[in-house]
């Protein structure tokens, strides 16, 4: 195990951001694209399973009627 001196641990820029930088402000918009971006895929796939659901119920009430 490699032991370094306390001051030069240093936390990355996503834990220890200043609010008031560029960076900071910069990864706060890019958490919230991804949110908005995987939101947008997440409706997608429910979508597809919703259209799927609805084609079986109709195939089989056609089923049954024929």
């Amino acid at each position: 195990m490699i032991i370094a001196p306390s001051s030069s641990i240093l936390a990355c820029a996503t834990c220890m951001a200043d609010k008031g930088s560029l960076i900071g402000q910069a990864q706060g918009f890019a958490i919230l694209f991804m949110l908005i971006v995987l939101a947008f895929m997440f409706a997608c796939a429910a979508c597809i399973v919703y259209t799927m659901v609805r084609r079986q119920r109709t195939h089989s009430q056609l089923e049954a009627t024929a």
